[in-house]
């Protein structure tokens, strides 16, 4: 599914016009186990929504049509089928000609089920990438849309692999008519008009991030339909994320002159969000990274959201297109991203004198920060006491995300007790020999969250790519893509005198400590290099730990 073209500024419900609806459809045979060939309109409601912006000419429509093999699942039900999970399948993908804009088009079949005419409740999914395909179509109902996307054109046309839509129709199946669906959109738009008002041509834009000054965790990356006749998602709490991030590659980065400014338009698929999600959450605070060539460049913009954002007084909404135009001055690029730019799999600081390897770059940084795992590793007998260390004062204990604070904090807690090394052999070790002596010292125990982060860097992916990775183990982790990451990993680790990853040869040689105690007595989240995932241990089971810093 693309956009062919962006020409007014607008917030709405994503209108999906198109050119062809009398497109020519070969009949099928008449008789049984014949798949029907489908015609599929995408559906236009022209409700506005406002935005932050400076010029409030966006009244128009975005326009959305169908590319050539966009691809849908449609289930195919009647009433003999009295058992939930029983349905014929169907896979389509849609047949456009090239250049053709069309909101309404005919898809061929790519695989079927063989089906008997009659009539059914018809059922369609886009993109069937997107759907989770499982045996129970309960199951399938769930969907995905990370909370880190690519735009590498100028238009929207990436939407197509994020844009979540539902088709339902009672069809007649005859062997020589096609079925029609019209798809409704489940999933929102963010689009950013990046105005460059800053006298420098030469810039580009890398980076659009959008989070909470609070911090809250309020965007989903999974969301689901209570049953297959829903007609609106229903968004998991595990899934959700503290912030949104598109990076722009390609022509995508390019600004030009559009209503007489110099622009350059981002566009975001989001999940809604529950209604009262900003309120009380701080404000919402979008960062633009940017380049000239020379120089690297963070923009901030803030705004609050009772006073600007009122417009998300009901969050997200299902269907709806969000706009927000953002004005870049001379004065915005005073605050210049400066460092050395890294990439994951780079020694840190060099390859001269390395002291670990790269895992994780921050999203909108550019390569200027992110997240070094130490070269060597080590063995520990337990992760520690049998006490409650929340209850005991110790800072951050229980984060699953900043293992920097715990492990300072159970630092600064028991340095001074002569059973430190004993009694907490990890957080010892850190504090005495990575560290040698520093309470305040740069390396540090990773949290659960943060050795998911290292699993994925390890297991080349970009962990904000990831959707669907709770309590089980990381997605496509036994790929040969994965294991060939992970062993190119290790060999950067050993080229430079350290330990591989799951290379210490002792019992427990796939599971490292976290930081992360878990509420009250006894446990603490370990996790599995092996596989991707975490578990709750109880405080005297042993493990290995590696040591990671930010740069």
């Amino acid at each position: 599914m693309k956009n062919i073209y962006t020409l007014l500024f607008f917030v709405g419900i994503l209108l999906l016009n198109g050119c062809n609806n009398d497109e020519e459809v070969v009949p099928r045979p008449k008789g049984k186990n014949f798949a029907p060939q489908l015609k599929a309109t995408v559906e236009e409601n022209p409700t506005t929504k406002s935005g932050v912006i400076e010029n409030n000419d966006y009244t128009q429509g975005e326009k959305f049509y169908w590319s050539n093999k966009d691809a849908t699942t449609v289930f195919f039900r009647n009433s003999s089928m009295t058992d939930a999970t029983q349905y014929k399948r169907m896979d389509y993908e849609a047949n456009v000609a090239q250049d053709v804009q069309s909101k309404n088009c005919s898809f061929d079949v790519i695989q079927s089920e063989s089906i008997d005419n009659g009539q059914y409740t018809v059922y369609g999914f886009f993109p069937a990438t997107a759907w989770d395909i499982r045996t129970s179509y309960a199951s399938f109902l769930e969907a995905n849309i990370p909370a880190y996307q690519i735009q590498n054109q100028a238009n929207s046309t990436h939407l197509g692999a994020y844009m979540l839509m539902k088709a339902q129709n009672t069809v007649t199946v005859d062997g020589s008519n096609p079925i029609n669906l019209v798809y409704k959109h489940l999933a929102s738009v963010l689009r950013f008009a990046v105005w460059n008002n800053s006298g420098n041509n030469n810039l580009k834009l890398a980076n659009i991030n959008v989070k909470l000054s609070s911090g809250k965790a309020v965007f989903a990356t999974n969301a689901k339909l209570t049953d297959i006749n829903a007609a609106s998602l229903t968004v998991t709490n595990f899934s959700k994320v503290p912030a949104l991030t598109l990076q722009l590659t390609g022509d995508a980065r390019n600004f030009s002159t559009k209503d007489g400014k110099s622009q350059c338009e981002g566009y975001m698929a989001v999940l809604p969000t529950n209604t009262d999600v900003f309120v009380n959450s701080g404000d919402v605070i979008i960062e633009l990274s940017l380049t000239d060539g020379t120089n690297n460049y963070l923009v901030t913009k803030t705004y609050n959201v009772g006073t600007n954002l009122y417009f998300l007084s009901n969050g997200i909404e299902q269907g709806k297109s969000y706009y927000f135009q953002l004005k870049i001055d001379a004065l915005d690029l005073i605050n210049m991203i400066t460092g050395t730019s890294y990439t994951v799999g780079d020694y840190w600081p060099d390859a001269t004198n390395p002291e670990g390897v790269v895992f994780w770059v921050k999203p909108g940084s550019l390569g200027a920060q992110g997240k070094v795992v130490g070269l060597n590793e080590t063995y520990v007998s337990q992760w520690g006491a049998d006490n409650d260390e929340q209850a005991a004062g110790v800072i951050g204990i229980r984060s699953v995300t900043d293992g920097a604070t715990a492990t300072r904090s159970m630092i600064a807690k028991y340095k001074s007790s002569g059973t430190f090394a004993s009694d907490y052999p990890a957080f010892y070790y850190i504090y005495n020999t990575v560290n040698g002596g520093n309470e305040n010292g740069a390396w540090y125990l990773p949290a659960r969250d943060e050795l998911k982060m290292l699993f994925a860097g390890y297991s080349g992916k970009k962990y904000e790519s990831i959707v669907n990775w709770t309590s089980n183990s990381m997605p496509d982790y036994d790929s040969s893509e994965c294991v060939a990451a992970r062993t190119d990993f290790n060999s950067h680790l050993t080229a430079k005198g350290g330990m591989a990853i799951n290379g210490s040869g002792n019992a427990v040689s796939e599971w490292y400590l976290s930081s992360s105690e878990i509420s009250g007595y006894g446990n603490y989240y370990s996790f599995n290099f092996a596989m991707g995932l975490y578990s709750a241990d109880p405080k005297n089971y042993d493990g290995n730990i590696r040591w990671i810093r930010e740069f």
